[in-house]
């Protein structure tokens, strides 16, 4: 499995690679409770000299094990709405050259995203790809991850100061404010688990110079469940 994804997340990169008339801007990284739909919007830019005919298509590349099957990351785009289980490409809508397809302008065309948690913590990574439908190497596509964590009250979320510094290159400082039996893990924008710490034996700092750059997140896991969320950028 761990290969597979491997091998999406290099044809993704080099998909994103040669994406040259398309630029996605917009927020791709958010935190929610298991309870409240999290909505958000990606502004779509045709840089070219020419106008674009714009299809977007989904994949998933994690979610919870127990997340319900029709819950989970669904959107809409180009005037038509895409269920959490679809993976085809959506319509198609004419984006002419220079111009862009955004939510604030009020366009009806614009890619607006959604999650539905069902009651279920975890983290959710997606791909969205936006490409030419006449030339479908000709695309863009950016991860989006909902981080869904369980933690409910104050103590709970003060369990483990912000990273510092951040940006870090070689080692990641922390203060940890509690005695109970916890882990940090970090998690690459992919989903992947790519360090564990466990809490209760590390002196507050951690070797991150065998970390690729780019942005991670230190998920605190107490009771199997995620209580806290710190964002990280290894430069």
């Amino acid at each position: 499995m761990k290969v597979i994804i491997n091998i999406l997340t290099l044809l993704f990169c080099m998909q994103f690679a040669f994406g040259q008339s398309l630029v996605i801007t917009g927020d791709m990284y958010f935190t929610g409770d298991p309870i409240n739909e999290i909505s958000h919007h990606l502004d779509v830019k045709n840089t070219a000299n020419k106008g674009i005919t714009v299809v977007c298509q989904k994949t998933i590349l994690s979610s919870p094990v127990n997340l319900p099957t029709w819950a989970g990351a669904y959107y809409c785009f180009a005037g038509n709405c895409y269920s959490s289980s679809s993976t085809s490409p959506s319509s198609a809508a004419l984006l002419g050259s220079g111009q862009t397809f955004s939510y604030a302008n009020n366009d009806l065309e614009a890619f607006s995203g959604y999650y539905n948690p069902a009651e279920t913590p975890g983290i959710t990574t997606v791909v969205y790809c936006f490409y030419d439908q006449m030339n479908p190497n000709d695309q863009t596509c950016v991860t989006v991850t909902y981080d869904i964590t369980s933690a409910t009250n104050i103590e709970d979320q003060k369990f483990i100061s912000d990273f510092y510094p951040n940006p870090a290159t070689n080692i990641l400082h922390f203060e940890y404010y509690s005695s109970e039996p916890s882990v940090l893990n970090l998690i690459d924008v992919l989903g992947n688990t790519v360090k564990t710490i466990d809490l209760s034996t590390n002196n507050n700092k951690v070797d991150i110079s065998d970390l690729s750059k780019g942005m991670y997140f230190g998920n605190v896991v107490k009771n199997k469940s995620i209580i806290s969320t710190k964002k990280l950028i290894v430069k």
